[in-house]
């Protein structure tokens, strides 16, 4: 029993030189990392930035894209494609919602013009007086402090003003450019006013365009 004892004695004091054998410092350093290593090491940052400073790479770059978008008129068509009848003689004639994107700096207030142009440009519409940074216009919706001229279908008599649909002879398609000017000066003229005085201010003050063109077939 007392052999034993002691041969256990034994080996713990052998297990106990072999565990302070590995933990003796062997001499080696750990090599520098490598220049290439450097991203992938975590270093806690202690710098304080402002709310300014989180805006990514990704979004101020889509801020400068946005300042340098071309001028874009949008319609409920495709440029080029039918108009739906309900805006038209043949249906409601509802007046079209229309909006615009990239409207230049310089604009003081926008212009939609709307001409026939297999009639001879005849005057569909003309409105002015429209807000750049209200750029759109909804369905039968005349904005607040808009100038609306006399259309193509007034007579001496009888001036119609605002929109008025298409209505191209029976079987017979035309086409319908709709222009809205960007314009550099106010419009003084009232609503009502003749379509050719309405259209000379515009067109003479008009820095930049964008153009729809639509097409109706009367049936």
């Amino acid at each position: 029993m007392r052999r034993s004892r002691i041969t256990f004695v034994a080996l713990c004091c052998a297990f106990a030189l072999i565990a302070l054998a590995g933990c003796k410092h062997d001499g080696r350093t750990l090599r520098p990392a490598d220049p290439s290593q450097t991203a992938s090491v975590y270093t806690p940052s202690t710098t304080t930035t402002s709310p300014g400073d989180q805006i990514s790479p990704a979004i101020s770059d889509l801020g400068a894209e946005k300042a340098n978008l071309a001028f874009v008129l949008t319609l409920p068509w495709v440029d080029g494609e039918p108009i739906d009848a309900r805006y038209t003689c043949a249906g409601a004639g509802v007046q079209p919602s229309f909006a615009w994107l990239g409207a230049p700096a310089g604009a003081v207030e926008m212009a939609l013009v709307v001409t026939d142009t297999d009639a001879n440009d005849f005057v569909h519409w003309i409105i002015a007086g429209l807000d750049p940074k209200n750029p759109s216009v909804a369905e039968n919706v005349v904005p607040v402090g808009a100038i609306e001229a006399r259309n193509g279908f007034s007579t001496a008599s009888t001036p119609n003003i605002g929109w008025r649909g298409p209505c191209p002879p029976a079987g017979t398609t035309h086409h319908y450019r709709f222009t809205l000017y960007a314009l550099s000066q106010q419009v003084e003229l009232p609503t009502g006013s003749a379509a050719d005085n309405l259209l000379g201010v515009i067109e003479g003050s008009s820095i930049e365009a964008a153009q729809v063109t639509g097409t109706y077939s009367t049936p």
